[in-house]
């Protein structure tokens, strides 16, 4: 069995080699998170989540949107380690859920952006906090907009000095009949 001591020394190495051949660090791990959770009853995170995937980001799914498996398997021991940011696109449920546990090890939501998806009619976007500009590169990009908003993500720097309180993921405003709330967010120190 491998020990804490055996997997960190190999963790460095994995992560040093390709820096040291001078390859490239994959934008999303640039951008703070290389962990993106899916909501993959929704084409538009697995579009997301593919398209993340491209920047060098490991993509885990939320089947029926339930955390509990990514939390135990994956975020909490992470968390107990170290403040690792992940980013997402999921609904409502997901997002509080692990807006209220980050709180505990000193991560705050720092991007949160709805996205309302119609029935009959393009998606409408909101952004609520970090990144103002994103919802102009959404409003007029019809179905590309999981796209869009993954090369956005994918490019954002979270505000640094900046301690959020907590999110609008808790608020629940009516929705259109038949209509749908993702939740894109990112999750940060």
């Amino acid at each position: 069995m491998t020990n804490r001591r055996e997997f960190l020394h190999g963790a460095a190495a994995i992560v040093a080699a390709p820096l040291a051949a001078g390859a490239a660090v994959p934008v999303a791990r640039q951008a703070g998170f290389n962990t993106v959770l899916i909501d993959t009853r929704h084409a538009p995170a697995r579009a997301f989540g593919a398209d993340l995937e491209g920047y060098g980001a490991t993509v885990v799914g939320l089947p029926d949107g339930d955390i509990t498996a990514a939390w135990v398997s994956r975020i909490h021991p992470a968390w107990k380690r170290a403040r690792i940011s992940l980013a997402g696109l999921t609904e409502q449920p997901a997002l509080f859920c692990l807006e209220q546990l980050a709180f505990g090890h000193g991560l705050r939501v720092v991007f949160h952006g709805e996205h309302v998806l119609l029935p009959d009619g393009p998606a409408r976007h909101r952004i609520c906090r970090g990144a103002p500009e994103v919802a102009a590169l959404l409003q007029g990009s019809g179905a590309q907009w999981p796209h869009r908003l993954a090369q956005s993500l994918a490019a954002w720097r979270p505000p640094t000095g900046v301690r959020f309180g907590p999110s609008e993921a808790a608020m629940a405003p009516a929705l259109p009949t038949r209509a749908r709330r993702l939740m894109s967010w990112m999750i940060s120190a």
